[in-house]
């Protein structure tokens, strides 16, 4: 029996809840994984999980060996990889989670130039259809969202930037109707917000000037296009369909290239931090650290909203 291999499959096992879940994270089968643990029982003669058709859980046993095998496991992680990276570029598969339009809007359109830096480095984005709150523990980052700070848990995380709700319309939009110089004559558009029953029926914009501090709670009025999907409401107003609200961080590129205009620039809409979450342990991988640093380079003062534009 291979005691290390067996070691990192319990650990896995126990981080990822499941065999499934922890052979996907090593890249082998969960037969394999279920025979690394037993093997490890049987050397030790004792049980480690107890296991049932529905639940997974430690034994007193394998919750003090757990205990006393990890921080074996991070100390012998954090050694390899910084010998076997000593003077080297960071390489292998860098496994990042984020929501589609974070992806498209902000990493997608990076990975060649990570790439240019980091030439062995292989990227692999998995995208959610909503906002992420809490980290995806098979990949090696997840891109995080919160409007009040992250909950607890078992992970880190680093602020990438703050992001503001904008209001955005198409050229083509803004010829046939004006653009509304106070958000009191958003009732005479079209605004193309997203639907769902556990929705706010109102929402909020901030003016910016310092000058003249103060809120406006925008009802939208009916629309003629709707949607749950807030990508298909991107689309509808890239075709000229409304005014459409967007976060910052998904507007830029659209504002950048002229595919879209933000109207009733100041004001803003409910603000969101946008986090870096990883596994909580000492040791981080240099992958993820060299990415780590790529994202501060490229968004700057975390503390600012750098999609503003």
């Amino acid at each position: 029996m291979n005691q290390l291999d067996s070691l990192r499959a319990l650990l896995a096992v126990i981080d990822l809840g499941g065999f499934a879940a922890a052979a996907r994270a090593l890249d082998t089968s969960p037969a394999k994984v279920t025979r690394l643990i037993q093997d490890l029982e049987k050397t030790l003669n004792t049980r480690l999980l107890q296991r049932t058709t529905r639940t997974l859980s430690l034994t007193e046993a394998g919750d003090l060996y757990a205990a006393r095998i990890r921080p074996v496991i991070d100390a012998l992680d954090a050694a390899n990889d910084e010998v076997s990276t000593q003077g080297r570029l960071p390489s292998g598969v860098l496994k990042v989670r984020s929501s589609l339009d974070f992806a498209a809007a902000q990493l997608i359109p990076r990975v060649s130039r990570l790439q240019r830096l980091y030439p062995k480095l292989e990227v692999e984005i998995n995208t959610s259809d909503r906002l992420l709150e809490s980290p995806d523990l098979e990949s090696d980052l997840t891109v995080l969202f919160s409007r009040n700070g992250l909950a607890d848990g078992d992970f880190v995380a680093r602020k990438l930037g703050t992001t503001s709700g904008v209001m955005c319309a198409s050229p083509q939009y803004l010829k046939i109707h004006p653009a509304p110089v106070h958000p009191e004559e958003l009732v005479r558009h079209e605004c193309l917000l997203p639907t769902g029953k556990d929705l706010p029926h109102s929402f909020w914009l901030t003016s910016v000037d310092p000058a003249n501090p103060q809120q406006f709670e925008f009802r939208p009025g009916p629309a003629k296009f709707h949607s749950n999907s807030s990508e298909a409401l991107y689309h509808a107003a890239l075709q000229g369909l409304g005014l459409v609200g967007m976060l910052s961080v998904h507007a830029q590129p659209y504002i950048r290239s002229g595919a879209l205009v933000r109207v009733l620039p100041q004001w803003i809409g409910e603000r969101w931090q946008v986090w870096a979450g990883y596994a909580g342990r000492k040791h981080v991988p240099r992958k993820v650290q060299a990415f780590l640093e790529f994202l501060q380079t490229e968004f700057g003062d975390p503390e600012l909203d750098p999609w503003l534009v």
